[in-house]
């Protein structure tokens, strides 16, 4: 790789370093912020942050939806020399978070994930609670850190 490309892999390299690197006892100083699928912020994040909202509230500098969107497809498959014939409803959104404080954080996005539905993210949940995914993000003082998140669900087409 040369030029653009480069430069490209390297910042991605970087982006991705500091959303799966945590050095030793870092979580420990770091604040935490957890937000929703819509970048609320929940009660549960650090009470610095909170101040004084005693119920989720929203801070587009903290937290913001770069992009929402929703397609479709039909994807054929052949299994056991039968064609069938699937629809496929994909719906992703990207997250964008920055530390608000001159103290590291510790994002954890809550991206509640319907009934049929598979999550299809690079990096994948954390871990997931009952129907939601739990997406850990850690950003340096200052650094804004995003998340794409992207789920799909697949119906079959009977033929006719």
């Amino acid at each position: 790789m040369t030029g653009t490309k480069a430069l490209s892999a390297a910042a991605s390299s970087i982006v991705l370093a500091a959303v799966f690197a945590v050095p030793a006892g870092a979580q420990d100083q770091a604040l935490s912020i957890v937000v929703d699928k819509s970048c609320m912020i929940l009660p549960e994040s650090d009470p610095s942050v909170l101040g004084d909202h005693n119920d989720a509230f929203k801070d587009e500098a903290i937290c913001h939806l770069e992009s929402v969107l929703s397609s479709h497809h039909v994807e054929e498959k052949i299994r056991d020399g039968e064609t069938s014939h699937f629809l496929v409803r994909v719906a992703e959104q990207e997250y964008v978070v920055q530390s608000p404080t001159d103290k590291p954080v510790v994002f954890t996005v809550r991206h509640d994930v319907p009934e049929h539905w598979a999550v299809d993210s690079y990096p994948p949940p954390s871990r997931m609670d009952g129907s939601t995914a739990l997406f850990q993000l850690n950003a340096e003082p200052g650094q804004r850190v995003r998340l794409h998140v992207g789920m799909h669900r697949t119906f079959s087409i009977k033929p006719n």
